[in-house]
This record gives C-alpha cells, structure tokens and sequence, in this order.
C-alpha cells in the first residue's frame, strides 16, 4: 500500500458542503468524459469498461481517477480517495508513470514491494480474495470523495473460488450509508456472469479503421440517472493520456472582437496553411508549386471546409501573398469577401484578392472578377488576371471548388488554354488548392497530377482529416475563436 502524507482516509470526518468541491479538470462544457465523471460522483455508482485488449481502457480509467475533486473542509482541501488495484501491470511501473495515484492495491503479488520516493511506502502483499473483499469495504466506507478502480475485473478474480467472486461483487456492488466512492470496474470481456447487469454504467471502447487508418471509439452504454445527449466519439491515445476529440464547432463567440489573423510564416521551400497542426500533418506545410485536393465528405457540414479555406487563404494574404478564388456553388462572392474583410481589412481585400462571380447582376468590387460562364472568354480574361497576379507577389494560392466549374462549364472541360494555365501557376511556385465532393472527370484529372490528396469526414460530429497522399493518420479538428479570427488545431489518433 502508497500512503501520501493526506489524513486517514477512513477515519470519521465533519460534515461538508456538498458543493464546495475544487474544480475538476474539464476538456469541453459537455463532453463524454464530464458525464462521466459526473455520474461517478453519485454516492455508490459502478462503472463498468469494456473492450478488447489495447483499446486504451487502463488509459480511460487512470484518468477518471486523474478527475476526482478534492474536498473543501472550511479553508483546507483534503485530497480525494484514490486507489487503484492493478492486475495487468506492476505498482512499480504504474507509480513511475501516474504519481498522482494515491494507493495501490496488487491482489496477485506475493513480493513486498517498495519505493524510493518521498512518499511513505510499505509492501504490497496480497493474493487471497479475503483481503480484496476487505479492502473494497473499507474505502467504500470511506466519507471522503474517491474513485477506486479494479484493473481488471477478471484479474482480481483470477485465482478466486465460486464464493470468493461472489463476495469481491458483493462488495463491489454494496452501497454503505454515507459512501462518497464510486468504483470502475475494467473487463476485457472474460469472467463477467451478470455483472453488466447489475453495475449503474458501461461504456464501451473499440477500435476500428478507416481506409487503414486507426479510428478510436468510446460510446456510452448506459449511464443511470443521466441523460447522454451524444452517446459515442472519437478519442486519441496520444502521449499517453486519454485524449477525447471534441465535436467540431464552427461558430466564435459573438462577443469576441474580430482581429487580423496573426499569420504563421512560410519557410524557404514550403507555404504554411496557417495552422502549425496542419503544416506538421504535411510534414512541412504546402511544398511551393504543387497542387492539393481535399476529398469533401457530403457528411462535412460546408461552414467547416470554407473555415479551414479562410485560415489558409488569410495566411497567403497577410504575408503579402495574392489569393485568387472560385468560391462553392452555394456561397456568392460577397459572402466570401465579406467573411475575409475582419481577417485581412479592406485595404488587402481589395488589393490582393480576387473572388470569382458569376452572377451579373452584382454590382463591381475592386475583389471581384465578373465572368461569363463561357469556358474561352472566362479562361482568356482569369488569364490576363494570372500575369497582372504574378508580378505582384511569389506567394499566389488559387483556391478552385471543382463542383462549380462542373456546375457552369460542365464534366467534360478540358482545354489547351486550362492545361498551359495550369503549367504557369505550378512553375510560377504557386499553390493550387482544389475542393471537390463530387465524383467527376475533373476531379479525376486534377487527382492524377496533384501533390497532396486530402480526405474530410464527418464521423461522431468530429471534422475529421487524413492524408491519401502522403498518408497520415487521422486527426480530429477543433476550431477555436478566441483570438477573434479562427485557428485550427488537430489532435492525431492514434
């Protein structure tokens, strides 16, 4: 047993206000992992986790523990009751990785174990089911708040008779007057009987792939007394810790004021995207003078494309780059201008952007570019525009959805004069940027020369983004506001 210098955690204590509770470390407003720890605050409740070896189940369960909040006593915070009973892994290991663990409990050990550190220490020895019987029963007595987790349940229950289960669940299950611990019970699906039936909550952790890449699920399947509003979604293991992708937002908060985005800065051979996360899926950013295509999913709601479109656009501008753009089939050229105006001002709106429009009934802008919707006479005029764009700056993003040209110029578009505009952009080190969600001969023409092939999927309301080429793992997105103008920050799964 780990002690730390904190009072007896099953000693008598006053009484306390149940809400004077240090705050709880929290990643989101309402995500799965706050459910979660909320329904283990309720006096008794039994958390059962679920899955195949290597879903990341010890990780869940270590920080469920990592959650637990502290007790105020009038001026003083006494700490909450952790113990964590380990079957799968060495006290040793655990102590060196998590030390934040208050107590261990090894039911299978037969050696004292001991530890170097500053904390008290004295050996571990354990191995009969009496022992863990009556561990469990003196924490749950305990009227401090705590979490207790058995890892796992089958390896607790592993050198136990018929009798010694049913007394370890007994007591597992018992709910004593007064219990502030809630208990996590971790199973790989083995010797279980009817314990999902009995335990208040399961969730459930799996694995899966996306065109051979990992995808990580947790979902909620049952949580009592509590209303799951989203009951599963993508998490990551990444450094260790239990990482949770949060649903995409795509909306700032009102009330902060728009700001010029701040850019991050290109390098000698590549562009940035305006997202350091982004440029490291990359591996380096946009190479100058290539090509990109991003696969839209028809699950990805538009506002989350046309953000990441505006990040990068916003980025070429506010380096003194040129941005040209042929915006989606359903947003004009003024809802475009009008969303980059706060991220670049007017000056550079007008100056070094260049939206096309094909309505002509819009009034003319210094940013916008009137076309026709005939294929020779567009092509002859945005050339024109091309040589003008070149003399201006070296750093040129032509941002192209591919649907609208199909949209206005058809499927089958393929002229002499598109081909040598293309060989011009790529050799002036400019930077192509194709959009598409369509299956189409212009899509196939442009995959077949492009640098970089990006999908995007919508998957458990997570904007989530791999590379086909080069290929990458995937990552959820998260936009973020705070700065008044939006960034993209990705967290790999892994």
């Amino acid at each position: 047993m780990i002690k730390d210098g904190s009072p007896d955690q099953t000693s008598p204590i006053q009484q306390f206000d149940e809400g004077e509770t240090l705050p709880a470390k929290r990643s989101g407003t309402d995500d799965i992992l706050n459910l979660i720890s909320k329904f283990l605050e309720s006096a008794g409740n039994v958390l059962l986790i679920q899955g195949p070896p290597g879903a990341g189940k010890t990780t869940l369960a270590l920080e469920l523990l990592q959650r637990v909040r502290a007790t105020r006593l009038g001026g003083s915070e006494i700490p909450p009751t952790r113990l964590y009973v380990p079957s799968r892994a060495s006290p040793r290991k655990l102590r060196k990785h998590f030390p934040w663990i208050h107590e261990m409990h090894d039911p299978l050990s037969t050696k004292a174990s001991t530890d170097n550190s500053s904390m008290d220490a004295e050996g571990i020895r354990v191995s009969d089911a009496d022992d863990v019987f009556n561990k469990i029963l003196n924490i749950k007595r305990s009227t401090l708040k705590g979490l207790m987790v058995i890892d796992s349940w089958e390896g607790a229950l592993r050198n136990t008779s018929e009798d010694g289960r049913r007394m370890i669940e007994s007591a597992v299950l018992s709910d004593p007057e007064d219990s502030r611990v809630g208990v996590v019970l971790v199973s790989e699906g083995g010797r279980v009987g009817d314990l999902p039936n009995l335990v208040d909550g399961i969730v459930t952790l799996s694995s899966s792939e996306l065109e051979g890449r990992r995808l990580r699920t947790i979902a909620v399947n049952k949580l009592r007394g509590l209303k799951v509003k989203a009951d599963r979604a993508l998490f990551s293991l990444d450094k260790g810790k239990f990482n949770l992708l949060p649903n995409t937002r795509f909306d700032g908060n009102s009330s902060t004021k728009p700001s010029i985005l701040s850019p991050v800065p290109h390098t000698k051979s590549f562009f940035s995207t305006g997202s350091r996360d982004l440029d490291t899926m990359l591996k380096g950013g946009i190479r100058k003078g290539s090509s990109i295509l991003i696969d839209v999913n028809n699950t990805v709601p538009t506002m989350g494309v046309r953000l990441l479109l505006r990040i990068i656009n916003a980025n070429f501008v506010n380096q003194g780059g040129f941005s040209c753009i042929v915006p989606f089939s359903t947003v004009s050229s003024k809802n475009v201008a009008e969303s980059l105006r706060p991220l670049v001002g007017e000056a550079a709106l007008n100056e070094r952007i260049r939206i096309m429009e094909y309505n002509q009934e819009l009034p003319p802008e210094e940013w916008r570019v009137q076309l026709k919707g005939n294929p020779l006479d567009d092509f002859t005029l945005f050339g024109k525009i091309w040589k003008e764009v070149e003399t201006y700056s070296s750093s040129i993003v032509l941002t192209i959805d591919l649907d609208k040209l199909v949209q206005v110029y058809g499927d089958s578009l393929m002229l002499p004069s598109l081909t040598n505009l293309g060989a011009s952009i790529r050799d002036a080190g400019a930077v192509t940027l194709a959009v598409t969600s369509e299956p189409n001969k212009i899509r196939e023409a442009f995959l077949r020369t492009a640098d970089y092939y990006l999908k995007i999927e919508s998957i458990n309301d997570t904007m989530a983004i791999y590379g086909v080429k080069p290929f990458t793992n995937v990552y959820g997105a998260e936009f973020a506001f705070d700065s008044g103008y939006p960034s993209l920050k990705l967290i790999e799964i892994v």
